[in-house]
C-alpha cells in the first residue's frame, strides 16, 4: 500500500509538472487554408495577416478565320494578391494591387481604425460605399463584366470613410469624404 501510495505521489506530481510547462508556453499561433485564403494569426486573434489571390482569364477564340493571321488567344484580365491584416484588433490594412491587363495599379490600399462597432473609419483608397454591384467582389460574380449601370457610379476613390453598426446591427451606415 505504501509502493502505491508513492507511486500516486510521483504521477501526480509529474502530472503538475506537465500542467506548468504547458501554461508557461507561449500559445502557438494559427495557421489556417480555406476558401478565404491563407492566413496566419496569433492564439488569440489580436493580429492577423491573410493572402488571398484572384485571377480571371478571357478566352478568345474566332471560328473560320480563313487559317491566316491569327487572332485566337488568352487575355488576362485580373490578376491580384489581395494582402489583409488585423493589428492588436483594432486597427487594419488592406493592399490589393493589380497585375492584369497592360499595366500594373493599385486598386486598394488603406488602413482602417476600429473604435467600437459602431464607429469605425477608413483611411486611403477603396471601394465608396455607392453601387451595390461594385462593392461586391470581383470573384463572386456571375458575370465577367459588370452592368452598364455601374458606369453611373464611383469605383473606388482616395478618402476618409466612417461606418458601422447601431442597434446591434439592425443599422448599418457609410458617411465619407471621397
Amino acid at each position: 500500500v505504501n509502493a502505491m501510495a508513492q507511486q500516486l505521489k510521483i504521477l501526480s506530481r509529474q502530472l503538475e509538472l506537465k500542467e506548468e510547462a504547458a501554461a508557461s508556453a507561449p500559445p502557438a499561433p494559427k495557421i489556417t487554408i480555406n476558401d478565404k485564403g491563407f492566413t496566419l494569426a496569433s492564439a488569440d486573434n489580436a493580429n492577423s495577416i491573410r493572402l488571398r489571390g484572384l485571377v480571371q482569364l478571357d478566352s478568345r477564340l474566332f471560328f473560320g478565320d480563313g487559317g491566316g493571321v491569327t487572332n485566337n488567344g488568352f487575355v488576362l484580365r485580373r490578376a491580384r494578391i489581395i494582402t489583409e491584416g488585423t493589428f492588436a484588433r483594432n486597427y487594419s490594412f488592406q493592399l490589393v494591387p493589380e497585375f492584369g491587363g497592360s499595366s500594373v495599379s493599385i486598386l486598394d490600399a488603406n488602413i482602417g481604425v476600429t473604435i467600437n462597432p459602431s464607429l469605425q473609419l477608413k483611411f486611403g483608397k477603396f471601394k465608396s460605399p455607392i453601387g451595390l454591384e461594385l462593392l461586391q467582389s470581383d470573384s463572386w460574380t456571375f458575370f465577367n463584366e459588370r452592368s452598364i449601370v455601374t458606369n453611373l457610379v464611383p469605383n473606388r476613390d482616395l478618402g476618409v470613410l466612417a461606418s458601422g453598426d447601431l442597434f446591434g446591427g439592425a443599422l448599418n451606415y457609410a458617411a465619407g469624404i471621397l
